[in-house]
């Protein structure tokens, strides 16, 4: 089996992770966040971090064969692909025809699939020779029902062949796997990730049974800087008064959600520090839907045996969760204040009906373990 170098590519964030053959941890680490920093960053167990040098972080195809050629020689590049279609697998091989069907999906996630397939598409450029594996962020939702999966449009028309796929698959997955190690008797689970982008997962009996995010990766939560759900007569009303297809669209995945309504950030550190009303209704309103999701959710999982708080702001940010759980009291949920402001792994109070964790995404070592698994199904094939 061959290592794997495991990209998780957005249009301003890169993550990386190198796992040697049949390892479970990764051997390098890093990335880059353009938000917030100017190098790629490397980082090894027990090491101090490194900068990779390049000669532009911006240019993330280039970033990647440096990396490559400094610490993935042999390595399959695997990349995180937001939106996989109809596809009924976790992960595929990137040839020509599987890059051409992913790519007619990018109507429906314009701020994820063209980043990713750019790094694929420089990659089989330079070399040719070097196979690649696109795993799957909306792959973990398969198995939703079809109440779940429709639309509430005619299915005839200019929505025909489209549903409700989800994202953050991986991220999910991971919350789904650790629960039925750490906590096997809690089967209806909400996993609330919540960062840059941020959805909540129904999960019953480890499968997703729902999820906020539908067709596209604008729908659900409100976002650092996406709407999520937002009333489509505001839309046809803003059209109405002259505001153009292109400019609506940039209105509604750049200069919306959590920046859009603080005028500060789509950070929520920034704007927690800042203060004032319009970062105080920005909170307000981010905690508030995040709760009433978990609500929606718990109903698609029949109860709520557990919530787990994932994501870069889910997993590290305990004032956002005690808002968040304030809201969720009257389903049970109570915190243990101490656990929670110290990130613990369960951060219910004792005798808790609903207990609640937190656990840090593990997105690269989803993306290995599907990519293993396609590389071990071709290995066995006839």
């Amino acid at each position: 089996m061959l290592p794997l170098l495991c990209l998780n590519v957005g249009s301003s964030s890169l993550a990386f992770a190198l796992f040697p053959s049949g390892a479970s941890d990764a051997v390098v680490a890093g990335g880059i966040d353009l938000s917030a920093e100017e190098a790629v960053t490397l980082r090894r167990p027990g090491e101090k971090p490194e900068v990779l040098e390049v000669d532009d972080p911006k240019d993330f195809p280039a970033v990647v064969a440096r990396l490559i050629d400094r610490e993935g020689q042999g390595a399959v590049p695997v990349h995180r692909i937001v939106h996989g279609g109809e596809t009924e697998r976790a992960a595929a091989w990137l040839d020509e025809a599987e890059v051409a069907r992913l790519d007619a999906l990018t109507p429906l996630a314009p701020l994820h699939q063209p980043a990713g397939l750019s790094v694929v598409r420089r990659l089989s450029a330079e070399r040719p020779d070097l196979r690649q594996i696109g795993v799957f962020d909306s792959a973990f939702h398969r198995t939703m029902p079809a109440v779940a999966r429709r639309l509430p449009v005619a299915p005839e028309g200019p929505f025909a062949g489209l549903r409700r796929f989800g994202f953050h698959g991986l991220s999910h997955g991971w919350v789904a796997r650790r629960m039925a190690k750490d906590a096997p008797e809690r089967r209806r689970i909400v996993s609330l990730h919540l960062s840059g982008g941020s959805s909540a997962c129904a999960i019953l009996g480890g499968r997703s049974v729902d999820t906020t995010m539908g067709a596209t990766p604008l729908d659900g939560l409100m976002m650092g800087t996406r709407s999520g759900a937002v009333d489509p007569g505001l839309l046809l009303y803003a059209l109405g008064r002259g505001l153009g297809r292109e400019d609506l669209e940039d209105l509604l995945w750049h200069r919306s959600g959590l920046k859009g309504l603080s005028a500060v950030s789509s950070d929520l550190r920034d704007i927690l520090s800042e203060g004032g009303d319009r970062a105080e209704a920005a909170v307000a309103l981010f905690c508030r839907r995040a709760a009433k999701a978990v609500a929606e959710m718990s109903v698609s999982a029949g109860g709520l045996d557990a919530l787990v708080f994932t994501g870069g702001a889910g997993a590290k940010q305990p004032a956002i969760r005690q808002r968040i759980v304030a809201d969720l009291a009257w389903l049970g949920l109570s915190l243990d204040d101490t656990a929670n402001g110290r990130d613990a792994p369960i951060i219910s109070a004792p005798g808790s009906p609903v207990q609640i964790r937190t656990i840090p995404a593990e997105e690269e070592r989803m993306m290995a373990d599907h990519a293993t698994a396609l590389m071990d199904e071709d290995t066995h094939a006839p």
